[in-house]
């Protein structure tokens, strides 16, 4: 049996006595100050991925090496282009290549590039596929733009620019024209058990079951549950659920449950959005969880906080989350930095 839950956390106005701001991506979140931040993943257009400079001292030994895995994992059907060249800024690298004899046929040229910012490495890879519209030359020019924009990021100031921030990086970028996922996780010490998390993915498919609300999939799952008689049932307890709209603009759904096998809460917020809409991202998801332990919900037998402090907890913590600074489309409400 699980035991009931172990009240030694803070009240929540305690907790919000002093908070700050964290950011990812073009998001911003305010937060408690005792909270931790671990980013999740990362993508802009089709970078960046980041390497420890005492893994790959430089952006030629970096490239080298992701050579070598295209050419183990295309079983050595992979075919280099051209050398690796100077990129567009001081210290960059790059080099295009075919994937296989296939992408060779249809002139399907992809682009590494790697890139050093202060203690680690970026690498930039792409894909330009003529069939779909993307020539080698945007390619080329998206890269460039978004490497120009980099810079190091300490991870604790607040840019006021447009761009994301990224795990030791920030980009600079005011179009708002590429595709971004981007996430972060948020722990508490005072609540070791208390997972906080976002997601966002800019331009995903909204289209067919991608769009389905976080409503209908509850409701699809509770049906399942009972024409095959899954756990017994449903193994859910509802606290709350229902459409619930933040900051004027994303009209999202919510849906607060507990576990009837674990005790765990598991509190969701949704936006189904417009693929390709910066202010409105085609999937935006918010999510806190309790009795977390080695990252797997429900596997610690006790929790720090009560299911009422979860709630408001939750409450707090969903309506800090906003833009950094001002996206087109965005309401006054939902920028952080005016």
């Amino acid at each position: 049996m699980f035991s009931q839950p172990k009240i030694d956390a803070p009240r929540m106005n305690d907790l919000f006595a002093q908070t700050k701001r964290m950011c990812f991506g073009r998001y911003a979140v305010e937060l408690p100050a005792e909270a931790e931040q671990i980013m999740g993943f990362q993508e802009i257009d089709s970078g960046f991925d980041q390497f420890s400079r005492s893994q790959f001292p430089g952006a030629d030994q970096l490239l080298e090496a992701r050579w070598e895995k295209e050419r183990f994992e295309s079983f050595q059907t992979a075919e280099k282009h051209t050398g690796i060249l100077d990129g567009p800024v001081p210290g960059s690298r790059y080099f295009w290549f075919f994937g296989d004899s296939y992408e060779k046929k249809n002139q399907i040229l992809r682009l590494d590039g790697a890139l050093p910012i202060g203690s680690a490495l970026y690498l930039f890879e792409g894909l330009a596929a003529p069939s779909d519209g993307i020539s080698s030359d945007d390619l080329f020019q998206g890269m460039t733009a978004l490497m120009r924009g980099m810079r190091v990021w300490d991870g604790r100031s607040v840019p006021r620019e447009p761009g994301v921030c990224i795990d030791g990086a920030f980009i600079h970028e005011p179009t708002n024209r590429f595709q971004e996922i981007m996430s972060s996780g948020f722990t508490f010490p005072s609540m070791p058990d208390v997972h906080f998390s976002v997601l966002s993915n800019k331009n995903a498919s909204t289209e067919g079951e991608n769009g389905i609300g976080l409503l209908k999939l509850v409701q699809l799952a509770q049906r399942d549950a009972g024409l095959f008689g899954l756990f017994g049932g449903y193994p859910y307890t509802f606290l709350r659920r229902g459409k619930r709209t933040l900051h004027g603009l994303w009209e999202g759904e919510e849906v607060l449950s507990r576990s009837t096998q674990d005790q765990a809460l598991r509190f969701e917020w949704q936006l189904v959005g417009q693929s390709g809409n910066v202010a409105l991202p085609a999937h935006l998801d918010i999510s806190l969880m309790t009795r977390v332990e080695n990252n797997r919900v429900g596997d610690a037998r006790t929790s720090a906080i009560s299911e009422q402090q979860a709630v408001e907890l939750w409450d707090r913590l969903l309506e800090g989350v906003k833009f950094r600074v001002a996206v087109p489309g965005a309401t006054a409400a939902s920028v952080a930095l005016a």
